[in-house]
């Protein structure tokens, strides 16, 4: 049997470090259009319209891709080692995918004033038309964009991850361009700059994907295909349940008043996004990696991997969520820091807000990894495990959106999203036990340099934060400038303790 899978695979750091390094201007560009709207919208029924329809469709489009990831990895990889060729591969995985996203965006098309009636029955009727519009817009990026995925799948399996990852920000940057130099119908604007975007990346990772297959290694090996047809339903439970789960939070915070949801969308996008990177990154390189070793027969070796990379995410995620709750306060000031954001209490409350949703990501990390363990082991009842956590994921945040959200106000919402994770993962758990797969996530000695070295950064990046707020009160600096420099001490002394830890404990990146 032959197979096109690499002959030389990097280590999970290297290729983890490729894949967030393109994700990394997904980051930037999600920053400046959060700032952009800030600036150009503020809080209220305008940015309530455009980020409850982009909340509704570009964020479950996310959610989408990374759910979509869990069919069209393990299928590639499956006809890779069968020795199927480019366009048979894109034929079959690109073509469905294609079909896959032009009945979601009927059904959004078609459904989108029910969909904001029954998410916001409190906005007006312009505002609850603005969304519509805003939302229909958006539908029509979803064919190109389910297909992009199935096409950047492809690039993983071959070991190629930055460059598929980069180009697939250029829908944000197109939104970023609509925002700084359109003028008038702002909304709308930007919803078709990032349908036109989402069309041209479909056509640039078709193009990476015919190259990588002219270049790809060749290696015999052994091949062994998974049953798709489970992946596909475990997919579907899945993207159901994170649906449900994102309309759930924006109609809680749509209930809690005008300038809710925008407050809940920007402090996600500022608190959360980071660290949602990483995690993302991480969980794809790894499941293209447990993938290919399932397909290869290499089933002994995926606990070992999986615990390895349970702890490397979490050393990575730990030093980023370390600054974001540290440096909060200036990172509001330096990204929202106009018009109504200058009002103490919205201020008080969005800085609340990024500090919770900067700790969501841990748990959302470990959450993905359970669940890529399950999809990537062609022995288990994937089905019946993503069902049984995402009920119990559901149920959870349901209750602690109702019991805290009363309490404590909007910030219910990203506390509830901090403890949520743990019901999943002990039923994940409880059901791999069943299945006699005790998985033993105590630290693998490999992983203890970098354990350390992550801790150490962290206590660098907060004592980096309190000596720059000390510093700003010592020059008397104020405004702007005050949190700039506060964020640059901190990271400055995070940069130079992981450095040094680096060389210390001999951490290895490749």
């Amino acid at each position: 049997m032959i197979t096109a899978l690499p002959a030389r695979r990097r280590s999970l750091l290297g290729a983890g470090t490729a894949q967030f390094a393109g994700q990394f201007l997904g980051l930037v560009l999600a920053v400046l259009v959060s700032h952009l709207i800030a600036r150009r919208m503020g809080v209220g029924p305008q940015a309530d319209a455009f980020l409850l329809g982009r909340r509704l469709v570009t964020a479950v489009t996310e959610t989408l891709n990374q759910i979509v990831v869990s069919v069209y990895i393990p299928l590639i990889a499956a006809q890779a080692a069968a020795g199927a060729g480019i366009w048979h591969i894109v034929t079959r995985s690109g073509g469905g995918a294609f079909l896959t996203g032009t009945a979601l965006a009927a059904v959004f098309i078609a459904g989108a004033p029910g969909i904001v009636a029954s998410v916001a029955p409190d906005f007006d009727a312009e505002t609850a038309a603005l969304a519509t519009r805003v939302i229909k817009l958006l539908s029509l990026a979803l064919p190109a964009t389910v297909a992009t995925v199935a096409l950047a799948a492809y690039c993983n399996v071959r070991d190629r991850f930055g460059a598929a990852a980069a180009s697939r920000q250029l829908p944000r940057a197109a939104v970023a361009a609509a925002l700084l130099l359109g003028t008038g119908r702002l909304a709308e604007l930007a919803a078709g700059a990032y349908t036109l975007g989402a069309i041209m990346v479909t056509g640039v990772v078709m193009l990476m994907a015919v190259r990588l297959s002219r270049m790809a290694s060749v290696q015999a090996g052994p091949a062994r295909a998974g049953s798709i047809a489970r992946r596909a339903a475990a997919a579907v439970v899945l993207a159901v349940g994170a649906m449900v789960v994102l309309w759930l939070e924006t109609a809680v915070a749509a209930w809690t008043g005008p300038g809710g949801v925008a407050m809940l969308e920007y402090s996600q996008r500022l608190g959360a996004l980071l660290g949602n990177t990483l995690a993302m990154a991480l969980t794809l390189v790894v499941f293209a990696d447990l993938s290919r070793r399932s397909v290869a027969g290499e089933t002994a070796q995926l606990d070992a991997q999986f615990t390895m990379s349970v702890w490397a995410g979490i050393s990575l995620m730990l030093p980023v969520t370390a600054g974001m709750v540290a440096n909060a306060p200036a990172i509001v000031d330096l990204v929202l820091g106009y018009g109504a954001f200058e009002v103490a209490e919205i201020r008080a409350e969005v800085v609340m807000l990024t500090r919770w949703m900067a700790v969501a990501p841990l748990g959302a990390l470990v959450v993905r990894m359970m669940y890529i363990r399950v999809l990537a082991d062609d022995t288990l009842p994937v089905v019946r495990v993503t069902l049984a956590a995402t009920v119990a994921d559901l149920a959870i945040r349901a209750v602690l959106f109702r019991v805290l959200v009363p309490w404590l106000g909007l910030t219910g919402i990203p506390v509830a999203l901090v403890a949520a994770p743990v019901g999943p993962v002990v039923i994940i758990a409880l059901w791999l036990r069943r299945r006699n797969i005790a998985l033993d996530l105590r630290p693998l000695a490999a992983s203890r340099p970098l354990m350390a070295t992550s801790f150490l950064t962290s206590l660098a990046v907060v004592a980096g934060a309190r000596l720059g707020q000390v510093s700003v009160g010592w020059t008397q600096m104020g405004g702007k400038g005050a949190a700039l420099s506060t964020v640059l001490v901190s990271g400055l002394a995070g940069a130079l303790v992981l450095s040094v830890a680096v060389l210390g404990f001999r951490v290895r990146l490749r």
